[in-house]
Parts: structure tokens; sequence; C-alpha cells
């Protein structure tokens, strides 16, 4: 046996990985060789499923539909959690947190930035910076590029506010990690991460395209 031929097929599996996602990410790739070489695929398939017989229409039976509620429950219980940490600051929000957190690491960000990272409409995003410019927690200035466009930074009031938050934070996030052992939390980051590439090219590619549309493109024609 050649020593190259793991990194032949190394190659190969990047090839492939280029040809179908066109991404170029060694994160993503990564994930990709781990789900493409140790990953076993459900026997179920779901163009032999007959949704028209009477004892299919338990919904709860999918896995994915359960995947989707326990996640969704995931963050509820987290919301439960963060109200307590918002208690005594001066925002009351996780959208709120959200938008200082990353303020407090990019100095400023054009307003349309800072809504589109954390996935919000304009409309609430917007509704969002005006609270915290309102409470003095921000300040909105003109773009030196672009006089059209407006950053938004982090006031006094505003550092002080989100730095004293992190430590609550810091509890809320190993309560939410709950009773996972350390390769649980790994491997927890990684299935996520995927999760999150995927929903990502979503988002940055057909944000408005119709459900079926999404399905169709994203699930069903890759499976």
């Amino acid at each position: 046996m050649s020593k190259y031929s793991l990194l032949f097929q190394i190659l190969n599996h990047l090839e492939e990985f280029e040809n179908n996602s066109g991404k170029k990410s060694i994160e993503e790739f990564a994930l990709y060789l781990k789900d493409k070489v140790l990953a076993s695929k459900s026997s179920f398939k779901e163009e032999n499923f007959d949704f028209s017989k009477k004892e299919n229409h338990d919904y709860k039976k999918f896995e994915e539909v359960e995947f989707s509620t326990l996640l969704t429950n995931l963050y509820r219980f987290a919301k439960h959690y963060l109200k307590k940490a918002f208690k005594n600051r001066a925002f009351k929000s996780v959208d709120e947190f959200s938008f200082l957190a990353s303020l407090i690491k990019e100095e400023s960000l054009l307003k349309s930035e800072l809504i589109n990272r954390h996935l919000l409409e304009i409309s609430t995003g917007s509704e969002v910076l005006r609270r915290l410019i309102k409470d003095k927690l921000i300040y909105e200035y003109k773009d030196p590029d672009d006089g059209r466009a407006k950053r938004v930074a982090l006031t006094k009031d505003g550092y002080a506010e989100i730095t004293k938050a992190f430590a609550e934070m810091y509890k809320v996030a190993h309560i939410v990690k709950g009773n996972l052992n350390d390769d649980e939390m790994h491997q927890a980051i990684l299935i996520f991460k995927k999760l999150s590439f995927f929903h990502w090219d979503i988002h940055d590619e057909d944000k408005d395209s119709d459900l079926d549309d999404i399905y169709n493109k994203y699930v069903k024609n890759n499976d």
C-alpha cells in the first residue's frame, strides 16, 4: 500500500466536498469528513412513507419532529435562566444582550450588519437598537465611508452593563450545559456547528424563498 494512500482518500473527499458545497472552510470540511466517514444514515426513507395512511398521522414518530421539539424546549429553558440573569441589568432581552456583546468584540458595526448577524428582521432589530439608544447603552453615528449608512457602538454605560453581565452569563451557560460530560459537550458543539453551517447557507442564499423550495433544494434533493 502506498504511503500516500490515506492522502489520496482525503483528496477524493475534499474534491467531492468542494464540488457539492462550494465551501472552502477547513472547519466545515472536517465536519463533512466526520459525517461522511463515520456517520451511519437512517434506514428510514421519506419517499417510502405513506402519509395518506391513518396510522402514519402521528407526527411524534418522526425523529426530526422530536429533535425540533427538544431543541425548541432547550431554547425556552435557556430564556428562563437568562431572564434571571438580566434581572438587575439595564437591558432585559436576549437580543439586547447579544447586540451589546457583539459590540464589545467589534467596537462598532453597521446597523444592518448587526441586525443580520443575529438573524432578526430589520423592523425587529431596529426596535432593539432604538431601545438601546434610548437607554444610552449604545450610540449611533454616520459611517465615514458611506454617509447614508449608520454605525453603532457602545457607550461607557453600555460597556459597564455588558461586562457586569458576563459573570451571570457564565452561570447560565453552565446551567444550560446541564449534566453533559466533556466528551458529550464536544460532540454537541460539533453537531450544532454542522447545523449552523447548514442554516446559514439557507439564510444567505434562500432566506426569502418558499418553504417548499427550501425543503426541495436543501433536504429532499440531498437525501
